[in-house]
Formats: structure tokens, C-alpha cells, sequence
């Protein structure tokens, strides 16, 4: 448990996670202040794989310069530069939030 003993930070990672993929990208990041258990959940890859676009086809080598190591890295490289994929598509997918 915490040290501050707050009893929804004892909830499973996974339920938080699937909360906060409920809300939004800023919103993430406001749960991530809130604890530890928060911070894990909030930067889970099931969080931010909600935030992408769901058609988001896999990168060709030589779309972006290199790949994020994360889904909410790849979240921040497209919201910080949309990316022309092949199909002439291009992924942005919110606006520019604070992260």
C-alpha cells in the first residue's frame, strides 16, 4: 500500500489502466501525478494503445527515424510530427497536448 493510504491505489494496475484508457491523453498524464500505482497504470502500453488510431498500420522502416520504444512514445512522436505513411495516410492522432 502507499504511504499516503489512499485505498484506490490498491486497486489491480490493470483496472486503473483500463480507467484511465477511458479518458484522455492529458488526463493520462494528470493520473500519473496522483501515485506510484497511478503512474504505472498511466503510462502502460494499454493506456496509450487507446489513444491511437485503431488502423494504425505497422511502420515501414524509414517512416519515422527511428520506432518508440513505447505506444505513448509513438503517441508523442505523432502528436509532435505527423507521420505519411505508405497509402498516403497520415496519422495524427490528437492534437498537440502536454504530455
Amino acid at each position: 500500500m502507499e504511504a499516503d493510504g489512499n485505498e484506490i491505489s490498491r486497486l489491480p494496475e490493470e483496472l486503473l489502466a483500463s480507467i484511465i484508457s477511458r479518458t484522455s491523453p492529458p488526463d493520462a498524464g494528470r493520473c500519473a501525478a496522483v501515485s506510484r500505482s497511478f503512474l504505472a497504470a498511466a503510462d502502460s502500453d494499454a493506456v496509450w494503445s487507446c489513444f491511437l488510431p485503431r488502423d494504425l498500420p505497422r511502420f515501414a522502416e524509414g517512416v519515422l527515424p527511428h520506432a518508440p520504444p513505447s505506444k505513448k512514445g509513438l503517441f508523442r512522436c505523432l502528436s509532435d510530427q505527423p507521420a505519411l505513411l505508405p497509402g498516403k495516410l497520415v496519422v495524427r492522432p490528437y492534437a498537440s497536448y502536454e504530455l
